[in-house]
């Protein structure tokens, strides 16, 4: 399925606020209800919208430490350590790179000791050989939107 102006435009909306009613979606759009409810079903039942989830704020939570971790793998096992990391609910993103490094990990947590038990815990996976890790003092930009053509 390829997606039309209207279904880009009805992305774009449900992106900066998925609790948009399906009515303010029409009204804005000039169309009926009925067709914008058909419209989003098939958005998500092909895939296009994966979930509707609340963004929320990690400095009041506590976890405003990121650090993004280069992992070396042993040959040939740079999936199997990337699957196992998955289940690790400190980390919020995971790449499979070229280059010198096999992995890249995007991980969030609530304080350096944090990170150095994290650290230590990863480097005990069968298959790691090495971590470089990478602190950020500060997060300028950090978007999940994505930049739907039209």
């Amino acid at each position: 399925m390829t997606i039309d102006e209207i279904d880009a435009k009805i992305l774009k909306i449900l992106q900066a606020d998925g609790r948009t009613a399906l009515s303010e979606i029409a009204r804005r759009l000039d169309m009926g209800s009925a067709t914008i409810h058909e419209r989003v079903n098939t958005l998500e039942e092909e895939g296009y919208i994966q979930d509707y989830r609340a963004v929320l704020d990690s400095e009041l939570l506590g976890l405003d430490n990121v650090a993004f971790i280069r992992v070396q793998t042993d040959a040939g096992r740079f999936s199997e350590v990337a699957e196992r990391l998955a289940e690790e609910s400190a980390i919020q993103e995971i790449h499979e790179l070229t280059g010198e490094t096999d992995l890249l990990l995007k991980v969030r947590v609530g304080s350096r000791e944090d990170l150095t038990d994290f650290l230590s815990s990863i480097g005990k996976y069968e298959g790691v050989v090495s971590t470089k890790t990478d602190v950020a003092l500060r997060s300028v930009k950090e978007e999940n939107r994505l930049n739907v053509p039209e």
